[in-house]
């Protein structure tokens, strides 16, 4: 009984310290008031995490506070085709939320002195385009895939039907695998089509040593460790940089570092298409081969462990017979 009192205390001070960012999100598309603001700057990163790595392209939009009250900045991150239709000094169109507009709530009025309340953004977004920007066509594949085994699971118990654990032992062997490569690093598909040549410099340099890690596992070393190589460069017919990203060999760019001038080829419809010259791209099949014969071997040493307490259990059940 105490213990379901603590958690609903709990539940409800999480929804009141919750409900003023949500409210003031959903009042922002329905009482926002058409503002507009230019664009300051814009901004393009690479980060490297655990065995993958994640572009972040941000925009830093300026706008007149209302009233004449100075002026104030936020960053919104878009796709890569949203960002390269953003220009330096292009106006924008953008919906503010007045502070009597603000939801009526408790603690609300003192988060929007802070500004830490949600008031300002861009005209064309609404208060969950950032969870449609998460769940993209591969995200929801997967959770409609998972969510298909699971169904068949249970479809598959309640109808008791024979060897459901070879059932879940199937499952289990092929969505291994899958969340294993999911996760791989993977080399940048080679520009195809309408293929330029250009020069930039290197911007960012990640290194992929381990494969598999997480927070709480350090995961496996690479075969083949890998260059995450970001480069800035504009490309023909533009006016603004873009970052193209690389993955390859570590060590088949002799002299890479930060800074750095390459060369490189890229599509011109999709710059970001863009393949790093001189430079090799074959560490995923080593890194598969590796991880392959590592299974391998720790199979392998298992049987061994297993077949050597089992006869040591035999000869020991001989011994304890002839006494």
């Amino acid at each position: 009984m105490l213990r379901g009192l603590i958690f609903l205390v709990l539940g409800c001070g999480l929804v009141l310290l919750v409900s003023p960012f949500l409210i003031s999100s959903l009042y922002l598309d329905q009482r926002g008031i058409a503002w507009t603001g230019h664009v300051s700057s814009k901004s393009e990163t690479v980060t490297v995490n655990s065995s993958g790595w994640t572009r972040v392209s941000e925009v830093t939009v300026q706008y007149d506070l209302p009233g004449g009250a100075g002026v104030s900045f936020f960053g919104v991150r878009t796709d890569p085709e949203r960002y390269d239709e953003l220009h330096i000094g292009e106006t924008v169109k953008l919906h503010y939320l007045r502070r009597r507009d603000i939801p009526n709530l408790p603690g609300a009025d003192m988060l929007w002195q802070m500004h830490a309340l949600p008031v300002v953004r861009l005209a064309n977004q609404r208060a969950f385009s950032g969870l449609e920007a998460i769940f993209t066509r591969k995200v929801i594949f997967g959770c409609a895939a998972l969510a298909a085994v699971v169904l068949l699971l249970w479809v598959w118990r309640l109808a008791r039907l024979p060897r459901f654990g070879w059932a879940i032992g199937l499952c289990a062997a092929a969505g291994i695998p899958a969340l294993v490569f999911y996760n791989f690093p993977r080399p940048t598909p080679r520009p195809a089509v309408e293929i330029r040549q250009g020069a930039g410099k290197v911007k960012s340099l990640g290194r992929i040593d381990r494969l598999l890690s997480t927070n709480r596992s350090p995961g496996l070393l690479a075969s083949q460790p890998v260059d995450v190589v970001g480069i800035e460069f504009v490309p023909e017919g533009r006016t603004e940089s873009v970052l193209a990203v690389d993955l390859i060999d570590r060590g088949s760019s002799p002299g890479l570092k930060e800074k750095s001038a390459v060369a490189l080829e890229y599509e011109a419809a999709s710059p970001r298409t863009a393949y790093l010259r001189p430079a090799t791209r074959g560490f995923l099949p080593r890194n598969l081969a590796g991880i392959a014969g590592d299974g391998a071997l720790y199979l392998a040493v298992l049987i061994g462990f297993v077949m050597a307490a089992h006869f040591i259990g035999r000869a020991w059940t001989r011994l304890l017979a002839r006494r």
